[in-house]
């Protein structure tokens, strides 16, 4: 005979295979669980040991004081230390047409009459001026023998790198010239 309480024993064994599902559910999500924790440090060492991404330079500008610096210093560096070859890659076309037609090398022509002489000190004055297509900045060249000449250097941008283009004052250029 059929009592009350089998047919409650069996809605329970019903009700628990229903709510129970399946029985590697939590077998299952353990190892989810665990898939994305190594998958979370593995991002996470690559992130860290992986070198950043460099930034793209920036435009080159006759703007920039940072590029126009950097362009001054490293030229009066190759003629502070004699590099004249390394000095004269740094020199625009019309730059180095300038020189093949006065037959001087760059020392000659920017250092004349002290041509012989080692450049003891090579550095920037605090004069200078920017217009939106020249930077001239005048640059003080030092002797052993304690004189210095005051040379003036332009610079400009000639494919897309910023170059001396000249090194002669051009106010006093056009007074020779219109003299002569």
């Amino acid at each position: 005979m059929k009592t009350i309480f089998d047919d409650v024993d069996k809605r329970v064994e019903l009700e628990e295979e229903k709510k129970g599902g399946s029985k590697y559910l939590p077998f299952t999500l353990w190892l989810v669980a665990l898939v994305f924790l190594v998958g979370t440090w593995s991002v996470y060492r690559w992130v860290a040991n992986h070198p950043a991404v460099e930034p793209p330079p920036p435009p080159i500008s006759l703007e920039d004081v940072k590029q126009t610096s950097e362009v001054i210093n490293r030229f009066n560096r190759f003629v502070q230390d004699d590099k004249w070859t390394d000095a004269e890659v740094m020199l625009s076309n019309a730059g180095r047409q300038r020189l093949q037609s006065q037959g001087k090398s760059l020392r000659e022509s920017l250092l004349g009459e002290r041509k012989d002489q080692k450049v003891l000190e090579a550095a920037t004055t605090p004069s200078g001026e920017k217009t939106p297509d020249r930077v001239r900045q005048d640059c003080v060249y030092r002797f052993y023998d304690g004189q210095f000449i005051i040379v003036p250097l332009t610079l400009i941008i000639e494919n897309e790198k910023i170059v001396v283009d000249s090194w002669v004052d051009e106010t006093q250029k056009k007074e020779v010239e219109s003299k002569k």
